[in-house]
Order: C-alpha cells, then sequence, then structure tokens
C-alpha cells in the first residue's frame, strides 16, 4: 500500500476522541450552492463546528463518491460555510428557530444546549418513524449508547469515531489493533530518524529529562541545507491539550492529592516541572515563541518545509509519514516521578455527536443518509472508493488501497468524520507494512513503556450535568479554564527564572481567588459518585514527590 496514502488513512483511523477534539485550524469549508442546478435531489442542510474540516463541493455526477451516495439515498448534503465562529452561529441559528438538518458539533455547550432546546429528534424515535428497518436499530453498540443516554438524558445523537467493547464485539479488530486499542494515544514525543543519525543520537539515550534537553542543546547548530536545525515543534495553539498533557503526564501529575482526594491537576508539583521544561526550550532556542499560534496546516507545513528534530503533542496533526519518526516514549523527570497514563474503562461517547433538527423538511431522505453512510455499504464506498481502481480485497478479506496521496485527496477519501467507525475501521484494514508498524509504535510506545503506572480516566469524568454551566461552579470553571489559557502561555514565554516564578504564583493565586478549592470538592462528590458506580478507585501513584502548589 502507498505508505501515503496509508498514513493519511491511519492519521484518523488511530485517533481516539480526546486528541481528534483538540486540534483547530483556519480552513474555510466548502458548500454546496444548493440554488446553482436543478437537482433531483432532496437538499440535507448541515453544519460542523470543527473548523478545520473541509469537505467537497457536492458532485451528483454519476459514478462520483458523492453521486453515488446521493443515487443510494435521494439526497445531497450542502454544508453550511461559517462565516465565524461556528458555534457561536449556532447558538444565534438555535435562539431563532432556524437550525440547519443536521448540526455535528464537538463542543460540549452546543451540545447540551441542542438537548436542552427540545429542538433536536431523539435519534431512535426519529428513526423510527421515518426509517424502522435501519440498522441503527438494531446494531448499534449498547455501551455506547448507555453513555450518550447518560450524557444527554436520551439517545439524540450519532457519535463519531465508535469503539467500544460492545463495538468490538460486533467488528473484531486485527491483533494489531488490539494493541493500538488498549495502550494508543494520540499525545506523544516523536523524532526525526535522520536527524537523530547524523546526531548520531538514538532513542534508547534519550529517555530522561537531561538527555533530551542536551540533544536539543546537540543538534540546535547542525545545518541541514543550509537550514540550521530546530530541536523542537510544539503542538501550536493547541499546545496546552496535547504538549502541556504530554508532559504532565509523563512527569507524573496526577488528579489526585495526597489523601487520594480530587485536585486540579494544574495545582500538581509535576505540572510546574512540565512548564519549567516548555519555559527552559523557549529560553534556550530549542522551540520558538511563535509556535504557540501556529494552526494545523502551518504546523504541517513547518515539518515539511525545515528540519525539525523532535515533535511532542498530538502526533496526527503533523502531517509527517510516521515511519521516518519514532517515538522514545516516556521522558523521565529528574525528580524521580513515576509517568502515569488515563485508559478509560467505560465506552466513550466519540468526538463529533450528529443532531437532527425537528424542523427538517426531508426527515425520509435524511433518515436514508444516515443509515447509509454509517452501513457498512456505505462506510466502504465514502472511506475506501470503489474496488478494482481504489481499493482492493485480500485473500483475507481485508481491504487494500490502490491510489496514490494526491489521488485521495483529490477523491476526499474518508472525509466524512462525523460518521467515522473506527471499530468497522479496525476489523477491515490490515496493514502490516513498516509505515503502519511504525505509527502503531508512535502511538502506542508510551503506555507500554516499563516506567509507566496506568490509572482509570474515565473516574474523573464529571457525570453529564453535575456542573452545569449555569451553577456556581459552573461558572468558577469557566473562569478558572479562562484564566488557565491566559496564563499558562505567560509562563512559559517568561525570559528568566525569577519572572517564571512570578508568573507561576500568579497563576496559583489567580485559581484559589477564582474558587479552585469549591470546584474541586464538587468535582470529589463526582468522583466518589463514579467510583461508587463502576466499583472502581483510582490511587495517588506519586506520593510525596515535591509539595503542592500553595
Amino acid at each position: 500500500m502507498n505508505n501515503k496514502i496509508k498514513a493519511l488513512l491511519l492519521a484518523v483511523v488511530c485517533c481516539v476522541a480526546a486528541g481528534c477534539g483538540t486540534a483547530s485550524g483556519n480552513s474555510q469549508k466548502q458548500t454546496t450552492d444548493a440554488t446553482s442546478f436543478e437537482s433531483e435531489y432532496a437538499s440535507i442542510s448541515l453544519l460542523c463546528d470543527v473548523d478545520f474540516w473541509e469537505p467537497p463541493v457536492w458532485d451528483e455526477t454519476p459514478k462520483t463518491i458523492t453521486g453515488d451516495i446521493s443515487k443510494k439515498t435521494g439526497a445531497v448534503l450542502n454544508v453550511i460555510e461559517t462565516t465565524q465562529d461556528a458555534d457561536t452561529q449556532l447558538k444565534i441559528l438555535l435562539l431563532n428557530d432556524k437550525l440547519p438538518d443536521l448540526i455535528s458539533v464537538v463542543d460540549s455547550t452546543a451540545i447540551s444546549q441542542l438537548v436542552s432546546s427540545g429542538k433536536v429528534w431523539r435519534l431512535d424515535e426519529f428513526l423510527q418513524k421515518y426509517k424502522s428497518d435501519s440498522h441503527l436499530l438494531t446494531s448499534f453498540p449498547e455501551d455506547i449508547k448507555a453513555e450518550l443516554i447518560k450524557r444527554d438524558g436520551a439517545w439524540y445523537a450519532f457519535p463519531s469515531h465508535m469503539n467500544s467493547e460492545d463495538a468490538r464485539e460486533k467488528w473484531p479488530p486485527t491483533t494489531r489493533y488490539e494493541i493500538v486499542t488498549k495502550y494508543g494515544n494520540n499525545n506523544a514525543i516523536i523524532w526525526n530518524k535522520k536527524l537523530l543519525e547524523m546526531a548520531d543520537l538514538c532513542v534508547e539515550d534519550l529517555k530522561t529529562e537531561s538527555q533530551v534537553l542536551a540533544a536539543f542543546e546537540k543538534v540546535k547548530n547542525i545545518e541541514v541545507n543550509g537550514e540550521k536545525v530546530i530541536p523542537l515543534m510544539i503542538d501550536g495553539s493547541v499546545w496546552q491539550d496535547s504538549t502541556l498533557l504530554f508532559l504532565q503526564n509523563t512527569f507524573g501529575a496526577e488528579w489526585l492529592d495526597e489523601n487520594d482526594e480530587y485536585t486540579d491537576i494544574v495545582l500538581q508539583p509535576q505540572t510546574k516541572n512540565a512548564l519549567q521544561f516548555l519555559n527552559t526550550v523557549m529560553n534556550c532556542g530549542y522551540a520558538q515563541p511563535k509556535q504557540i499560534n501556529m494552526d494545523v496546516k502551518a504546523i504541517q507545513d513547518a515539518l515539511q518545509d525545515k528540519p525539525y528534530l523532535c515533535f511532542i503533542g498530538n502526533i496526527n496533526n503533523t502531517g509527517v509519514m510516521m515511519d521516518e519518526w519514532i517515538s522514545s516514549g516516556t521522558i523521565l523527570a529528574s525528580d524521580g516521578s513515576v509517568p502515569v497514563f488515563g485508559i478509560s474503562s467505560r465506552a466513550q461517547t466519540g468526538w463529533i455527536s450528529t443532531f437532527i433538527s425537528k424542523q427538517c423538511e426531508n426527515p425520509e431522505k435524511i433518515a436514508e443518509f444516515i443509515d447509509y453512510m454509517t452501513s457498512e455499504e456505505g462506510m466502504e464506498l465514502w472511506c475506501m472508493g470503489y474496488e478494482g481502481t481504489d481499493f482492493c480485497v485480500d485473500e483475507d478479506g481485508y481491504y487494500e488501497c490502490l491510489l496514490s496521496a494526491d489521488e485521495v485527496e483529490d477523491k476526499k477519501l474518508h472525509i466524512w468524520w462525523m460518521f467515522v467507525n473506527t471499530a468497522w475501521e479496525r476489523s477491515t484494514i490490515k496493514d502490516e507494512t513498516e509505515l503502519a508498524l511504525s505509527d502503531d509504535d508512535a502511538h502506542t510506545a508510551y503506555a507500554r513503556d516499563e516506567h509507566v503506572s496506568i490509572f482509570d480516566s474515565s473516574l474523573y469524568q464529571m457525570p453529564e450535568g453535575f456542573i452545569s454551566s449555569e451553577s456556581v461552579e459552573g461558572k468558577i470553571q469557566k473562569s478558572i479554564d479562562e484564566w488557565k489559557k491566559q496564563q499558562l502561555t505567560k509562563i512559559i514565554l517568561a525570559e528568566n527564572d525569577t519572572v517564571f516564578e512570578q508568573q507561576y504564583g500568579l497563576l496559583i493565586n489567580g485559581l484559589r481567588s477564582k474558587g479552585i478549592e469549591q470546584l474541586n470538592k464538587k468535582k470529589q462528590e463526582g468522583y466518589l459518585q463514579n467510583c461508587e458506580e463502576y466499583g472502581k478507585q483510582n490511587h495517588k501513584i506519586n506520593q510525596q514527590k515535591g509539595e503542592m502548589a500553595e
């Protein structure tokens, strides 16, 4: 299989809900101008708040993917171009009773507003009325449905990137994907193999904080084709959700205090160590301050155009050929803290949630459209294309792609992210090329590292509605989130140790003044509620490793 196309497919196949939800960009959506031609098909409008999603212009021509979707469903999709922040635009449409037919969102506030508005269908009721023979009514994974009902009060949304025990029972993963499912994570540290070799470095010697910093120092004056090597790229404008999160994990920051009570991870001493690491790489010139404002496309262009030794963050955002990079797994902190990694023990609600407006004009066609796009026949078409020209099926029944990267991009394969079924994909694509296995290794190297201690991250997910946006704690949460976003940037860009300590002190004092202790107490109640419901409990791993922020 062509390396580039396999990388494009695996970037989506290997993503999990937490990593996918973090990326951002400024790409403009392409839309179908439903008024520019006479169509025999019903028009379905869709708004999506993933701002880096780039769907194709809908083409009704036979023997095109969108054309054949229209032929099967009797509908064309009209993607609404967002003229401002998509969630703000959606809120206005909701207030004005002008919801599009389909609404695909990742924002939790938008999801809550849609559910509470009473203006979107329960998915089961909609299908029972307009498509009673839909496969979704009989074969949808029950554990995912249960979590969706727990989140929304009923089954309202179709979730993207489904992958759970029930889903894997229906679509059993290949052996390699069993490992990815257990240990996979998008946030990682990866190194450019060629530059490592040029600098006489190997990943076995890049396991500690001091070794990593020494490697950055070693390469900063090396030139490749007249350009100096840049030691590190962080994950652009989403660095706080990916780069920092990886460093917090590998430096041993947890969500519990010494008494096993819920405590915001930013208050942990290991988070300060992670911030000090980032401050060091900025002040030493290993990474560039401008990186914190880069979007996904800018990161990908930079990694392609200039010699970068290392990337830390959501590796699905890089666009690199993973067989040309390698992960060193963990960065062991100088204070001896144990690296930690959270794995959810329960089904997740996916990344993108798709809702159906009760105002939709063509409910029968919408039901046909959703049923087809989520069916195995439909997924084969828009994920893989046409058998014989775009893909073939091997003797074991697995798909193999026949296209180049440019052809995949032109055809917009795998672009309908709101209908992606990860479990299905991992049961149908068996690829053991160097690129595929390198991609697996990059996503799993951290959690498979012998130094890492694993905990159940699902216990820290607050029960749905436990903290509403209008409650006192909800308002505290919003204020704290805004303060973190603002102050964390100032900390890593502090010009010296004195300013670092000043800015860090401002962060902690600001969190306390905004009510983080009250929020922690509330979340402790939610954590204990989860422990009781699921019959599990976490315990602090890094006992007496530094002091909590005062």
